[in-house]
């Protein structure tokens, strides 16, 4: 499982748009106004910096064939004409370019392409910057959204 778990946590952050989108909304609609919205961030923030950091520990020892998956997906990332300019840019010394592809893709898939970019950086920096990235914008939309329309239901 441990050799795995970097592909799973970069699954996971593909669909939390299905699971975690929906929770959010619901906290934000039930707690309410700037309450709800802080609730969804600091809860969402805390859980994406769980997932990014056991990537990130897992991924010292990663299964050739995961890091293959990985690699097709980066190559897939590249292609794009928005984020295909940060995707090779990421880790301690880009922190703008690592936030950009957090936040728009994924920030395990961000720390996972520092460390195969900079295999002896030690990404804390990095990882920070994803997890900030990700989770502040992520669970603010998605609170603020249901925080919107809570209000507009009372």
């Amino acid at each position: 499982m441990l050799l795995a778990w970097p592909g799973l946590a970069l699954g996971i952050t593909f669909v939390d748009d299905f699971v975690a989108g929906p929770v959010l909304a619901a906290t934000g609609a039930w707690v309410g106004g700037r309450a709800g919205v802080a609730v969804g961030v600091v809860t969402f923030t805390v859980l994406v910096g769980v997932l990014v950091a056991s990537a990130l520990l897992a991924s010292r020892v990663m299964d050739p064939r995961h890091r293959e998956r990985i690699d097709t997906v980066v190559g897939r990332a590249a292609k794009r004409r928005v984020i295909g300019r940060y995707v090779h840019r990421v880790g301690d010394d880009h922190p703008w370019a690592t936030a950009v592809v957090a936040a728009v893709v994924s920030p395990v898939l961000a720390v996972l392409l520092a460390r195969m970019v900079h295999p002896t950086q030690r990404l804390v920096r990095t990882s920070v910057i994803a997890v900030l990235a990700y989770g502040v914008a992520f669970s603010v939309f998605y609170t603020g959204l249901g925080a919107g329309i809570g209000d507009l239901a009372t």
